[in-house]
């Protein structure tokens, strides 16, 4: 559905007789559901949403408690945001993690739930992984994996971790109707505990099923699609369990380097090749590798979006677009190897992009005195430049990702301040009247 927003923002360029209206313009709205931090269970990061893409400025931001290493990333459905947050422990102060709901459109907060609290100084207090799914919310913290319901009641807590540091920063689980599927994530501790995944019943938290692996370790984030569930091992290999049952159905061995993304009949696959990073394409019906094409450098939680015949990835500071069918690259948004001028857009290499519509938001930062992070939205085709929003000084969004809906588009950034951005209707002297 085109946005109300930029339907205004058309008529306001109509001449200075259109100048009332546009003062008088609708406040924004935020249409459509964004259910998880890559959208699906197979992180493709596409969806069909036509977002805010010009003329961005902020129309509203929250501050909330800094979330150590963790950028909590945004969830949306049915008007409401979600977003779970961390606090660690200070001399002064107990530690904590929380979940709270704001109204999409205005920002404002209307529950807050507490999770844990604690006097001891974790590594990871939360993970980004907020899944809304219908009437249920599912968030991974440090006590476990826990499902709230959207009104912010606590339903129950499954401990899924060892003592150790999670691998990955971002561990949504699979959410399916039938089955949740989580894992241990690398969190093995002096003892060496086995790799474990999960399958829990979503209403009650029981435990349905569970796959041990005793000779591989390093679990990087899960994918899923159809019933399939991917893990994925660093610099191992990759599995495939049966959903509903935790049956092995196959196993690829391969230096894997992060967390796979599915579409159609591919598996994306980050792999790690005599120090080179390189985005594998292999084919789910028989595990062979159609191609390869290096991709350096990035970090290893950076994931892929698809849409159309394109994947989209984060390389030396740079969003990058390449072929599906080939691995050949389309375009690049952002300085070419090699190159990092002040006063032009980079990309932060721990970023996942995603694709609303025809339209890629990717965080990053521009350097001036110092960095300033940025939004910034690109044509999915071309790799032009569409628009961008300004976040602050020394402000990122670190490995966090977009949430976009009709009007608005949210990020929240390393030192907790949650954004709303939307399309300007009316600008005088570099400051929007509108909203």
């Amino acid at each position: 559905m085109p946005s109300s927003r930029r339907s205004v923002l058309t008529a306001c360029t109509a001449g200075i007789g259109a100048l009332a209206g546009c003062l008088s313009s609708e406040n924004p709205t935020a249409d459509g559901s964004w259910p998880r931090r890559t959208l699906t269970n197979a992180h493709t990061g596409y969806a069909s949403t036509d977002g805010p893409t010009a003329d961005l400025y902020t129309v509203w931001q929250q501050e909330r408690a800094r979330s150590g290493g963790v950028t909590p990333s945004p969830v949306v459905d049915d008007g409401v945001l979600y977003v779970t947050y961390s606090r660690q422990a200070r001399d002064d102060e107990r530690g904590g993690a929380w979940v709270e709901a704001f109204d999409a459109a205005t920002g404002d907060s209307q529950w807050t739930t507490e999770l844990f609290r604690t006097e001891k100084v974790y590594s990871l207090d939360h993970s980004d992984s907020t899944v809304v799914d219908g009437d249920r919310l599912f968030t991974q913290t440090d006590v476990g994996l826990t499902m709230l319901t959207t009104d912010g009641e606590i339903q129950w807590t499954v401990d899924n971790f060892y003592n150790g540091q999670l691998l990955p920063d971002a561990a949504p689980p699979v959410v399916t109707d039938d089955v949740v599927v989580a894992g241990t994530y690398g969190t093995q501790d002096e003892d060496g505990q086995n790799e474990v995944v999960y399958g829990v019943d979503p209403e009650t938290g029981d435990e349905r099923w569970r796959t041990s692996f005793d000779d591989w370790s390093g679990m990087w984030q899960l994918a899923g699609t159809g019933d399939v569930v991917y893990v994925p091992f660093d610099r191992t290999g990759l599995v495939a369990l049966d959903v509903t049952s935790g049956e092995e159905r196959w196993r690829w061995e391969g230096p894997v380097d992060g967390t796979p993304t599915v579409v159609d009949d591919l598996i994306l696959v980050a792999l790690r090749r005599d120090d080179e990073d390189v985005l594998g394409a292999l084919d789910r019906r028989d595990r062979s590798l159609r191609w390869e094409a290096s991709i350096e450098p990035r970090w290893p939680s950076a994931g892929f979006a698809v849409a159309g015949e394109l994947c989209y990835h984060a390389s030396y500071f740079g969003l990058e677009a390449r072929r599906l069918e080939t691995g050949e690259r389309a375009w690049r948004f952002g300085p070419e190897e090699g190159e990092r001028p002040h006063d032009e857009p980079q990309v932060d290499l721990v970023t996942t992009p995603v694709v609303a519509d025809d339209a890629v938001y990717v965080s990053g930062w521009i350097q001036r005195d110092t960095m300033y992070g940025h939004l910034f939205v690109v044509d999915s085709a071309t790799g032009e430049e569409l628009g961008r929003a300004e976040m602050g000084r020394n402000q990122q969004a670190g490995t966090g990702t977009p949430a976009v809906t009709s009007d608005l588009v949210f990020l929240g950034s390393e030192h907790g301040t949650l954004y709303a951005f939307g399309e300007c209707s009316f600008e005088v002297a570099d400051r929007c009247l509108s909203g």
